[in-house]
């Protein structure tokens, strides 16, 4: 019982260790952070907010006047590219340089020893543009054509379309005839035109009658050509006299212009969504709530409409009686007066001897006309 008793007497064991180290100094109290910095200033201050009013209109008026330069210059653009693709268009129906003149022919009106004369004489000197056989013992005519650009041969894409006009003077024999565009030059030993490709040479399907043009086509790569004619059935004992004229056309430019030409035409239709896209933004810039469908003009013509048509049906003027020396009533007018009798729920009226004083210097036609009614007039006469 003793040994209990001590063990309930022992003393209780305090904390160990040092003490918890409380708050040290005032607390540190934060003020208000000031106003939030999102928050426009002119939203509180008037003068703040008219400069800011004003900042807007004139970032408004400088963005119109920059998409308004921007929509003016992409409309530029595609009227110019438009010109420039109609040019090189026009441009693209027109052969580079022609070859040989089948309408000149100085030999027309001679024999076979006159052109021998001429001949011998040097005649035939201004005429070497010519591709005939007029200036030699021969039954053909070649001429030496150079055709631009140097291109690789590519097919159809390199090909350049040549023009051949050629005019019969053969009296006697067959006039069949072959055409023919060979690589090189005509002092070159070049081989028949019929084994050429499809569509470098031609050879006619009927005689040819004498003095008229036959038109024909041929294609071929660009590059050092010879064009060489000759008859089917060589004539017996060539003299100077001519028997064959040519005139050739060659249509190199079309490998400039057509290829340009798709160009400026995809330029201009770039130009034109631009423009689009431009005039759009300026649009809804310069009408955020849509363009107005009316002009000013005829909005004010309809206004001045519906007021002569409101006058026209409204209260007729009253003009002033005869005797111009009584006295105008006083009071309310008569629009006034018409209306008062309607604003009885109004908390604020005048007193009812000056509108009765006001109302009777009216006729009863005059307050009828006004809006009032007969038990309105009566009550007034007899109130």
């Amino acid at each position: 019982m003793a040994s209990t008793l001590r063990q309930f007497m022992q003393p209780v064991e305090g904390p160990s260790g040092p003490p918890v180290a409380g708050p040290t100094g005032a607390p540190s109290v934060s003020g208000p952070a000031g106003p939030p910095s999102d928050v426009n200033p002119a939203q509180f201050d008037p003068l703040a907010e008219i400069e800011d009013a004003r900042a807007r209109r004139q970032d408004r008026e400088e963005r119109l006047e920059s998409l308004e330069k921007k929509r003016n210059s992409a409309r530029t653009n595609v009227y110019l590219f438009l010109a420039i693709t109609v040019v090189l268009g026009i441009f693209s129906f027109f052969p580079g340089p022609i070859y040989g003149d089948v309408d000149d022919n100085p030999q027309a009106n001679m024999g076979p020893n006159q052109a021998e004369e001429w001949v011998a004489s040097g005649g035939d000197a201004e005429y070497r543009h010519k591709i005939w056989d007029g200036s030699g013992n021969e039954s053909s005519a070649c001429m030496n054509i150079y055709i631009p650009p140097p291109l690789p041969d590519m097919g159809s894409i390199s090909e350049v379309r040549v023009d051949v006009t050629f005019v019969s003077h053969r009296y006697s024999g067959s006039t069949d005839f072959i055409v023919g565009m060979h690589d090189g030059t005509c002092d070159e030993f070049d081989p028949p035109s019929e084994s050429l490709p499809e569509g470098s040479w031609y050879s006619s399907s009927e005689p040819a009658k004498q003095g008229e043009k036959i038109e024909f086509t041929l294609k071929t790569q660009p590059g050092q050509k010879c064009i060489r004619i000759e008859w089917v059935e060589p004539v017996d004992n060539p003299g100077t006299l001519l028997t064959m004229d040519a005139e050739v056309a060659v249509y190199w430019p079309r490998m400039f212009t057509v290829p340009i030409g798709l160009i400026t035409f995809m330029m201009a239709g770039f130009a034109f969504i631009g423009a689009q896209k431009t005039g759009n933004a300026y649009k809804q810039l310069k009408y955020p709530e849509g363009r107005p469908e009316k002009k000013v003009e005829d909005e004010v013509l309809e206004a001045a409409e519906a007021e002569q048509r409101g006058e026209q049906m409204g209260v007729p003027e009253i003009e002033s009686p005869e005797n111009a020396d009584s006295p105008e009533p006083e009071g309310l007018s008569l629009a006034q007066a018409a209306a008062s009798p309607e604003q009885d729920d109004e908390p604020e009226q005048e007193p009812e001897s000056a509108e009765e004083n006001s109302a009777a210097a009216w006729t009863d036609e005059q307050l009828l006309s006004a809006g009032w009614t007969q038990e309105q007039i009566d009550a007034m006469r007899n109130g």
